[in-house]
């Protein structure tokens, strides 16, 4: 028994100095055409996310990624594409070194991205002129928009939610709800209401509707 015990300890040794010994590469990358998608969901689970709205005429993903780790996967069913990561035992191994992936959207891309994880962090940069719903549980979650136009939803659990505006007054609807978490926005709100959980208000004329919400995570908006 006790030598059944000893091989197995030594496989899991090798599995994992083998995992620490690999070095980074980047996965070829895909390109899928957003022309009559109506709704791009990421499935990230626990890994890295880094989304970008970009002057490219197609999506792009890529997923930067130890060697032996899992890939990232592009489907389409209809108007729907779906990204998430093929399944691998070894990105369990690779303690310290999990993959990073990394979507581009295309800038004249309209309609609605449903971002989708756990534990992983989300940074969003240049977002604009698409609808953004965005689920997460400890990751904390950071978006730069270049212009607020479409309607945002937000929801963490322990996570913290981070928003950074190019814009000095976006013309949005505010909703921010936390339950021991702080919460703090830069933005004059006209017929602000406050409470213990929850921050409300209107800047512009309000046309689009954001909802931040957080369990104990706190609510940044700059």
């Amino acid at each position: 028994m006790k030598r059944y015990a000893a091989a197995i300890l030594c496989v899991l040794c090798v599995l994992l100095l083998s995992a620490c010994n690999s070095t980074d590469e980047e996965e070829a990358l895909q390109r899928v055409t957003l022309e009559e998608v109506e709704v791009l969901e990421i499935d990230h689970d626990s890994t890295t996310l880094f989304v970008e709205t970009a002057n490219v005429e197609a999506l792009e993903v890529s997923l930067l990624r130890n060697t032996k780790s899992a890939g990232a996967v592009v489907d389409q069913d209809g108007n729907r594409v779906k990204i998430h990561l093929d399944n691998d035992i070894t990105r369990m191994l690779n303690i310290g070194r999990m993959p990073q992936l990394s979507v581009r959207i295309p800038a004249d891309y309209a309609g609605k991205v449903v971002i989708d994880g756990s534990s992983g962090k989300v940074t969003g940069t240049g977002l604009q002129n698409h609808s953004l719903e965005v689920k997460g549980k400890s990751g904390n979650i950071s978006l730069a928009f270049t212009r607020l136009n479409n309607d945002v939803e937000v929801s963490a659990t322990s996570g913290n939610v981070n928003i950074q505006l190019d814009e000095e007054t976006p013309d949005v609807t505010w909703m921010l709800q936390s339950g021991s978490g702080h919460r703090s926005i830069a933005v004059l709100l006209q017929d602000r209401k406050e409470s213990n959980r929850k921050t409300e208000g209107r800047s512009g004329h309000g046309k689009h509707e954001v909802k931040l919400k957080t369990s104990s995570g706190n609510i940044s908006i700059k």
